[in-house]
């Protein structure tokens, strides 16, 4: 998490001293009271939070040795597998590849100026042996895994993903694999894949079934045959949504990371590095239009966590007639305000002390950058926003929440030209798809 900046360095665009946060305050959710404010910042760029990444550049100088630069002479195609079935990572579509994977491969082959040519392969299994084999130089979307040695390099994560629990609709709600273990339920997985390896070695009283893809297991979760199933959020979100499985839900993540890597064959010793390289020189807008494209509007778009709202902290309240829900949230607004301006009067002298006050803040708050970029939310937020996940939500986009992605670009036209908004109506999408109808007072900060 990129520090956060003290709030004595940012002034009002147009009224001096940062005094008040912005705040986005629900009216309505499904004639139900939403116990929850949502308080957005907007920071113009400075030094920290928001010092804007640097533009992509196939040019940028990635500090390679002599003998990296040599290597790559002597290597100008460099052949990579990838699991066929493993979408929206890696999908095979005939002799091609397509997916997050193949976009990072073709970015890192226009940095580094040579060739990655894919090699199709039937499954995950043949895709291991090929590169074991040495028909392949590197494979893509591996974690490393001392459960799963595979005599081969690794290069540092491409993209960071957690891990997710999911089970049937009907089903309670967990957050870790220790409590799938005491309930003894039964788990699907993909065979080979490192959360299954990772679960069988560590976990020995869990029923894992095998399958061959992790479609394979959602579909055996989906058709009663087993409990739960444990992977990467991503994969999960897109394979529920693309696949029709409506009676599956997301219930949770767990502490455990298998982060996606590179995994090189021993003998290529400088490639590992090369590709790490590369990697640390790719801006986070790129990698932004990589997640738009595959997997994060699918991840804020999709659940049904009604449930997970249900079972929060006070998230919803009861249901009010309409003059009573204005009269309510008039003074609620004001009550927060006050209690708010008193704590952070209290918190301003250290950086600390400012995400603190944040954290400890009742009512949900985010910080973007002036292109949208989500930099920081509190357990709130991501108890409203329903993802479950502040990582994943740290690597949206505002505009993944708007019913209308194009007005966060109208809201900073705006604002740059001093206009403050006040009981601004906007409209936001929660994981599960509902509308939260939004009354909210924005303002543009600047160092």
């Amino acid at each position: 998490m990129t520090s956060l900046p003290s709030f004595r360095k940012t002034k009002r665009l147009t009224c001096g001293e940062f005094d008040e946060p912005p705040i986005f305050t629900p009216l309505f959710e499904n004639a139900k009271v939403a116990t929850v404010l949502v308080t957005v910042a907007l920071f113009s760029s400075f030094g920290g939070l928001n010092a804007e990444a640097p533009k992509s550049d196939d040019a940028v100088d990635l500090g390679l040795s002599p003998a990296e630069r040599d290597w790559l002479v002597d290597h100008r195609e460099i052949r990579y597998g990838a699991d066929p079935g493993w979408p929206p990572f890696s999908l095979r579509e005939g002799d091609d590849l397509s997916g997050l994977d193949r976009e990072f491969i073709d970015l890192l082959g226009a940095r580094l100026g040579v060739r990655f040519t894919y090699v199709p392969t039937e499954n995950w299994d043949q895709t291991v042996e090929a590169l074991r084999k040495e028909e392949i130089d590197l494979v893509t979307g591996v974690a490393d895994l001392p459960e799963r040695p595979l005599g081969i390099n690794y290069s540092e994560p491409y993209t960071q993903f957690p891990l997710a629990i999911i089970m049937r609709t009907d089903g309670p709600f967990f957050s870790s694999i220790e409590q799938l273990e005491r309930d003894g339920l039964r788990l699907g997985g993909p065979g080979g894949y490192a959360p299954t390896v990772f679960i069988q070695r560590n976990f020995p009283r869990l029923s894992m079934t095998e399958t061959v893809t992790s479609l394979d297991a959602l579909k055996l979760l989906s058709e009663g045959e087993v409990d739960a199933v444990v992977e990467n959020l991503g994969v999960v979100a897109h394979l529920i949504k693309t696949n029709g499985l409506g009676n599956l839900k997301i219930v949770g993540t767990v502490k455990e990371r298998f982060d996606p890597r590179f995994g090189v064959r021993a003998d290529l010793a400088p490639l590992p590095g090369i590709l790490n390289k590369a990697l640390g020189t790719v801006a986070e807008q790129d990698r932004l239009q990589i997640y738009d494209h595959w997997v994060l509007v699918e991840i804020s778009k999709m659940w049904n966590w009604r449930e997970v709202a249900a079972a929060g902290v006070g998230i919803l309240g009861v249901g009010l007639l309409a003059i009573g829900i204005v009269s309510f949230w008039n003074w609620r607004m004001k009550a927060e305000l006050d209690r708010r301006r008193v704590v952070e009067a209290s918190l301003r002298q250290s950086e600390e002390r400012f995400r603190h006050l944040f954290e400890a803040m009742q009512d949900a708050y985010l910080l973007t950058q002036t292109d949208g970029k989500i930099q920081f939310v509190n357990e709130s937020a991501v108890e409203m926003l329903k993802i479950g996940s502040k990582p994943v939500i740290e690597r949206l986009s505002i505009g993944s929440f708007l019913e209308r992605p194009d007005e966060f670009a109208e809201l900073m036209n705006a604002l740059r030209k001093g206009e403050r908004m006040r009981d601004h109506c906007i409209e936001l999408s929660s994981a599960d798809g509902s509308t939260l109808l939004c009354r909210c007072n924005i303002q543009l900060v600047k160092g």
